[in-house]
């Protein structure tokens, strides 16, 4: 019976020695990724995996550092490392989309975005960046439609009205257009894109004094390519 409670107690001694091990490559691996030094992060993460291999919180760690380092390859396989052992594992789910989304495969990202939204219907980030992919596939009305179902989960994100007018502007939906950079606008006053966006659109329904109003605004928040069409539209 002694040699026993001895036995356990080693047991006990190595799991706390492991985990603590575990725990200061965590530490070091989220500071070298504070510090910009990915293949530091990686080479920590790394670490961890081998002490503990079934820990699916460190392939995720390990992928967002392969990601930050633009290394999506890598990245795939470990968010898909991460999943296999946690098959509701959300933001591995979401990030990975958004790896196959850099690589350029947006037909495996809107997949895997979908495959987030039937596990977590609320996930409102998957509608909007399924909406994006579906966008620069040339799928406006898609998009807009991914779009409408984030909007209704969260009502307040100005880039969803601005992603959306412009899926309507490509549309040559002007009017719609106009509204949803209005909303955004209404939303984050900030951002110059959104009056360059919206005063284009203005110019296209021959609205030429909005236009200049807005091709201003952007100027004075910055934007530097809007000199050309104030001379040629506003001059």
């Amino acid at each position: 019976m002694k040699s026993k409670f001895i036995l356990v107690g080693l047991c006990v001694s190595i799991l706390s020695y492991a985990q603590t091990n575990i725990e200061q490559l965590i530490k070091q691996g989220n500071k070298a990724l504070d510090n910009g030094d990915c293949q530091s992060a990686i080479k920590s993460f790394s670490s961890a995996i081998n002490i503990d291999k079934e820990n699916p919180e460190l392939y995720f760690y390990l992928a967002n550092s392969y990601f930050d380092a633009e290394d999506y390859s890598n990245a795939i396989n470990n968010y898909d490392a991460c999943i296999q052992i946690d098959k509701g594992y959300k933001d591995a789910y979401y990030n990975m989309a958004n790896a196959n989304y850099e690589l350029g495969d947006l037909k495996k990202a809107i997949s895997i975005f979908n495959q987030l939204t039937e596990i977590d219907p609320t996930y409102f980030d998957a509608y909007f960046d399924k909406g994006n992919a579906l966008y620069e596939l040339g799928e406006y009305k898609s998009a807009i439609a991914e779009f409408n179902k984030g909007l209704q989960i969260n009502p307040h994100y100005e880039f969803a009205f601005y992603d959306r007018g412009n899926a309507w502007f490509q549309l040559g939906n002007y009017v719609e257009a106009i509204a949803d950079y209005t909303t955004a606008i209404e939303l984050n006053s900030k951002i110059a894109d959104f009056y360059f966006n919206r005063g284009v659109a203005h110019f296209n329904i021959e609205n030429r004094d909005s236009g200049c109003a807005d091709l201003n605004k952007a100027a004075e928040l910055g934007d530097e390519n809007v000199d050309m069409y104030l001379i040629e539209f506003c001059n």
